[in-house]
């Protein structure tokens, strides 16, 4: 029975996830530890597992329909991967309590930017790789504003996401896809397809990591994976149809959302 609700459950929260850049895990999670009751670790382990093929699907679908930016999401990756590892070193070196406050006030910042005009002052993610983006060399990216992207401003970009990632323990689509949106301007359908395609390249490292250590629950691992693939394909279609403003309310919810989850964590 409990396999059975899982398994509804993954579909649910991995359609809504796939409109909207995450991972799944977000909105998942909360189940797995209330159904199976899994220790942290194998929560990790178990959902970087399923989040390989779900991303795969949804990148796919993705790809098809031209909402990827391969070139901006590789070399953003590379910074990210970076930015995680620091991230995680600097957590022990900081209280539960005020990384709950950070991850809280870097999740309504967020959300405020995706209100904030990106010409505003206090729009800072828009400022600064403004403030960047003339450092050669450079990469054809096609956003609504620019016909080229800063490989190091957008390496740094990366860096600055991976490192929060790390740091308070969230998925990097979670951060990646306003930073997309507000920082190079990406459209937020392609914002969407190419924070999923980053997630799965960091999944396959991160699932290769806890494979070592033992940290999978392949059993409850196959039942998530099933229902996330069946997610991702709702998602991908649910992604096609959505205007762009509403695709931008949905991630605004998704932040406010998880910005209530973290003061229960």
């Amino acid at each position: 029975m409990e396999y059975a609700i899982i398994f509804v459950i993954a579909i649910i929260t991995s359609a809504a996830s796939a409109c909207v850049g995450l991972g799944g895990g977000l909105l998942l999670i909360p189940f797995l530890i209330l159904i199976f009751d899994l220790p942290v670790k194998f929560v990790a382990g178990t959902m970087l597992f399923a989040m390989i093929p779900y991303t795969a699907v949804a990148t796919w679908g993705n790809l098809r329909n031209g909402y990827v930016n391969l070139k901006i999401g590789l070399v953003m990756e590379s910074g990210a991967i970076v930015g995680v590892l620091l991230g995680a070193f600097f957590t022990d070196l900081f209280p539960d309590l005020l990384l709950k406050i950070t991850f809280v006030l870097i999740v309504f910042y967020l959300m405020l930017t995706l209100r904030i005009p990106t010409s505003s002052s206090y729009n800072f993610i828009a400022r600064g790789f403004n403030a960047i983006n003339f450092i050669p060399p450079f990469i054809t990216c096609k956003t609504a504003q620019e016909s080229r992207c800063s490989i190091p401003s957008l390496v740094i970009l990366g860096i600055v996401a991976g490192f929060f990632s790390g740091l308070l323990g969230i998925g990097g689509g979670f951060l990646n896809t306003p930073v997309l949106i507000v920082g190079v301007l990406l459209a937020a359908k392609v914002a969407v397809g190419t924070s999923l395609f980053m997630i799965l390249i960091t999944s396959i490292f991160g699932t290769a990591e806890h494979a070592l250590l033992g940290h999978i629950n392949y059993h409850i691992a196959i039942v998530i994976t099933l229902g996330m693939m069946v997610g991702a394909y709702i998602g991908i279609h649910l992604l096609k149809n959505l205007p762009e403003e509403k695709i931008k309310t949905f991630i605004f919810i998704a932040m406010f959302v998880a910005g209530i989850l973290a003061l229960f964590r």
